[in-house]
């Protein structure tokens, strides 16, 4: 039976991937570093072998991916906080680059880097931004987009040497998860009565479907190359309407423009110094007053797959978090 590794097992991505491993009878090995994290989880984990361990450690990588014969590596931080830049860097730059060199050094078949949109790059203007699109150094660039592209040249750079690789670059992904944190966060905020809304917009898709992407494409021919998983475009607007609607909530009332948008985090970002999260970072604030959409056709071609209708996806998530508040 073939064995792959997870690294990120506990994450977001990670757990819904192993899920979707699981059903395809694949013999799956589990990184992980957070105990509590794990004992979370929320499916059953019997058929799952936990290798505790980091992708900052090599020697629990050289342990993890032995006799393995893939790895999905989904192990990343996402920050918009300038506090955790060094930490992010370390993680998804160095970290990458420990995979790739154990890949290598362990005779790993094909590697599957779960990347992300922000590695392509972003500019301004409604561009349709697709694989082809050129890195570009600019303050659209967020720092987790740099650590992204940072770490995708890592994986470009094992393909050089010799390693069969390739990147799947999603969009904002979303599904049932912890509900304090990421896109899930957003349907939690809607559910309490958000009043406002960002101007910008931004290509999503469904967490099944990127799955079914790479499970898809780690069985496939297809080697050294990336592709870019959307399923839809829409604004902010549009999105949190359409949320709302299906949670049976008031609509935010309030469009939030770029200025009040920074300037608000700005102001928040003051309150570091007191040792409280903002809420809102000026990155996230810029990202969200933009609006950058995305091609995910070429995924589309290559494979024969037909993204699930994000209106289905909508009201799922909502489902499980009406679920989650009854249960709680």
């Amino acid at each position: 039976m073939k064995k792959v590794l997870v690294t990120g097992a506990t994450g977001f991505f990670g757990q819904h991937l192993i899920k979707r491993l699981l059903q395809e009878k694949i013999s799956v090995r589990a990184l992980y570093r957070d105990e509590k994290k794990r004992s979370a989880i929320s499916f059953p984990t019997e058929n799952i072998e936990w290798i505790k361990g980091d992708v900052l450690d090599i020697f629990s990588l050289e342990e993890a991916m032995q006799d393995c014969d893939e790895v999905y590596h989904c192990a990343a931080v996402v920050s918009f906080s300038k506090k955790d830049e060094a930490r992010m860097m370390k993680v998804n730059v160095e970290g990458t680059a420990n995979v790739v060199n154990e890949c290598l050094t362990s005779g790993i078949k094909k590697l599957l880097h779960v990347s992300s949109v922000a590695s392509l790059g972003r500019t301004e203007g409604s561009e349709m931004i697709s694989e082809k699109h050129k890195w570009e150094e600019n303050k659209l660039n967020t720092r987790y987009a740099i650590s992204k592209h940072k770490s995708e040249m890592e994986v470009w750079r094992g393909v050089a040497e010799g390693l069969n690789a390739l990147v799947i670059n999603p969009t904002m992904i979303f599904g049932p998860g912890d509900w304090r944190e990421g896109t899930c966060k957003l349907f939690t905020n809607i559910y309490s009565g958000l009043k406002a809304y960002p101007v910008g917009g931004n290509g999503m898709a469904d967490v099944r479907d990127v799955c079914e992407i790479a499970v898809e494409l780690m069985k496939s021919n297809f080697v050294n190359e990336r592709f870019v998983c959307c399923a839809t475009n829409m604004t902010y607007k549009d999105f949190f309407f359409a949320v709302a609607d299906t949670l049976n909530k008031p609509r935010p009332k309030f469009k939030v423009n770029p200025a009040i948008a920074i300037m608000g985090a700005r102001v928040l970002s003051l309150l570091n110094l007191i040792g409280k999260e903002p809420l809102v970072t000026v990155e996230s604030a810029r990202t969200a007053s933009n609006q950058f959409f995305y091609d995910g056709s070429k995924i589309s071609h290559a494979l024969n797959f037909k993204y699930r209708d994000f209106n289905e996806t909508i009201k799922w998530v909502s489902e499980e978090l009406i679920n989650a508040k009854v249960q709680s």
